[in-house]
């Protein structure tokens, strides 16, 4: 205790991982949420981009996305969607350079940029909200998780409860297993993804960025972070950044219950971002560990349409009392 045995049982077509994800991506549809944008300023002169739905509520769900996703992900919308289902308002902030704008500074987001999210934390507080719970997904699953570790002796008390799903909890391993042959197409898309918005910001804020060497030279994640990542945000080195930035080490200092849904057949997620020894001993942090469910999909059905996620994430967050 706290494993969690696990209630998902994937539909037998999905059992492919692969399949899974690809069509949770890109056959899912996506909810018609109206969100209402802000943008918050931050100290060092960046902004990120809000987007709210909000309903009549004193509860809020703060949701942060995954890697080169958004506001805008089917994911996230539909979290947002079960969270207004339920009575409660919805935040999904979208990481630097996500929201569709390029942001000011040379850098982008990163795992363990946990500033960003504490800017957002404040920002809600100051805004009234009695009871925040946070949720991330992927990157945003991992960068939640060291939130709550880095900040477990001043956390407000407001936050009651928190949520990560499909999260590399252990950066160092989950690289190598991102670059893995099996994993090749979804590097492909993070990589013209990144080449993208380095075009995008050399193009809109005049920053330099050799978009020629880029290509030449980036070929895979740990290549990205070594050139640009780990120098952009003050690491000496990829390795360094990936230690630093691990929520793995600091589950330990979490302070409010907090679950970890990660599939076993994820696959980009290393068996170290399984913490099964930790979470028995553990009485806050829950670990839950579907045998199937693919990369943020977890789909209930063959038409598409419902997710095991959102319902077992607020299923969660909403629980009284300590167990889960």
């Amino acid at each position: 205790m706290p494993i969690v045995e696990s209630a998902y049982r994937c539909p037998r077509l999905f059992h492919n991982p692969h399949l899974h994800t690809v069509l949770c991506a890109t056959g899912r549809k996506r909810p018609a949420i109206r969100y209402i944008r802000e943008r918050l300023e931050l100290d060092d002169g960046d902004f990120i981009d809000l987007d709210w739905s909000s309903v009549p509520s004193e509860k809020l769900l703060i949701i942060a996305h995954g890697m080169e996703g958004s506001s805008r992900s089917k994911y996230v919308l539909h979290t947002v969607q079960e969270a207004n289902r339920r009575g409660i308002s919805a935040l999904a902030w979208n990481m630097r350079g996500c929201s569709g704008e390029v942001n000011r500074k040379i850098h982008f987001y990163h795992s363990g940029k946990t500033e960003d999210l504490d800017a957002v934390v404040r920002h809600t507080i100051e805004l009234g909200f009695k009871e925040l719970y946070l949720v991330g997904f992927s990157l945003g699953g991992n960068l939640t998780l060291l939130y709550l570790g880095q900040q477990a002796n001043y956390l407000n008390r407001r936050i009651r409860r928190a949520a990560a799903v499909c999260a590399p909890v252990d950066l160092v391993s989950s690289q190598a297993q991102i670059e893995a042959p099996k994993n090749r197409l979804y590097l492909a898309r993070f990589l013209r993804d990144f080449r993208r918005k380095f075009y995008t910001k050399r193009q809109h804020r005049k920053i330099y960025i050799d978009i020629a060497s880029f290509r030449r030279e980036v070929k895979t994640l740990a290549h990205l972070d070594a050139r640009y990542t780990a120098p952009w945000n003050g690491f000496a080195n990829e390795l360094v950044y990936y230690q630093q930035c691990s929520a793995a080490p600091h589950l330990s200092r979490i302070a409010i219950p907090a679950l970890l849904l990660n599939p076993k057949d994820d696959t980009f997620l290393a068996s170290e971002c399984y913490p099964e020894e930790f979470a028995r001993n553990s009485e806050k942090f829950y670990l839950e560990m579907p045998e199937r469910g693919g990369h943020c999909a977890m789909l209930q059905d063959l038409k598409l349409d419902k997710s095991y996620m959102e319902s077992r994430i607020l299923d969660f967050l909403l629980q009284t009392g300590e167990n889960s």
